[in-house]
């Protein structure tokens, strides 16, 4: 008998544990053959450098590049940008990201912006696009067809390290598929453990900063920040060719 009701117990407890079904901790397969979309690439940073909307920020002050999609080490697998460490946003965005600079320059000396992905090229978005489908986690990547606001150069995915240079601990990392990697999930994480207070504190922390800039918190992804809605966006402004 107590071992039937120790059965109970695990069924009903590892269902409540995952009532949603992206509570779990998913994980795209890995590609048999990763790539590297090399060609793809320079046509895109060739692209870019050219476009008078598009400005570089690579160098600039209180920013350090840690674009995920230019190595192997993110969701998709392939290095969709060939080892590129350079990075670009619309030029409407760049004075809101200048304004989160300075908050950080007078408030949090010697911190700075980790930047994991700023413009993505249309070519990036269909790959990542493919990398979930099927899956119940496809509504999280927008479609490499119509895009998203990282296809206009109007969002930023990004962390923030402390004087030291290590990224602050936010309990998920970039481009994590669970529920507790945004707002949306971290009541639920905190009380059962699966996030501390502290790391809640360091999201809040970038959110605050961020939002006093003016750009807009993505609620499922804490480190996800556009500079406009999706609509006025969409409106107001053209999806990159390519």
């Amino acid at each position: 008998m107590a071992r039937f009701f120790f059965v109970v117990i695990f069924i009903v407890s590892t269902f409540f544990s995952f009532a949603h079904e992206t509570d779990s901790l998913f994980v795209p397969p890995k590609p048999a053959k990763p790539l590297r979309y090399c060609s793809s690439a320079k046509q895109w940073v060739d692209y870019a450098s050219h476009d008078s909307n598009l400005v570089e920020i690579t160098y600039m002050r209180g920013l350090r590049m840690d674009l995920r999609y230019a190595t192997f080490n993110n969701v998709t697998g392939h290095d969709m940008y060939c080892g590129i460490q350079r990075a670009f946003i619309h030029k409407d965005g760049l004075p809101k990201l200048k304004r989160a600079l300075s908050i950080i320059a007078k408030e949090l000396p010697g911190y700075s912006l980790v930047i994991f992905d700023a413009a993505r090229p249309m070519y990036a978005q269909s790959v990542l696009k493919q990398s979930v489908a099927g899956t119940p986690y496809s509504h999280f990547v927008s479609s490499g067809k119509t895009g998203g606001l990282h296809n206009y150069g109007l969002a930023l995915d990004l962390g923030i390290a402390d004087s030291t240079g290590n990224l602050l601990d936010m309990g998920a990392d970039f481009d994590s598929f669970e529920r507790c990697a945004g707002f949306v999930g971290e009541a639920d994480a905190l009380k059962s453990g699966r996030l501390t207070q502290q790391q809640i504190d360091n999201r809040n922390l970038l959110r605050n900063i961020m939002k006093r800039a003016g750009w807009v918190m993505l609620s499922s992804e804490w480190w996800h920040f556009n500079a406009f809605t999706r609509a006025y966006t969409k409106e107001h402004y053209p999806l990159f060719p390519i």
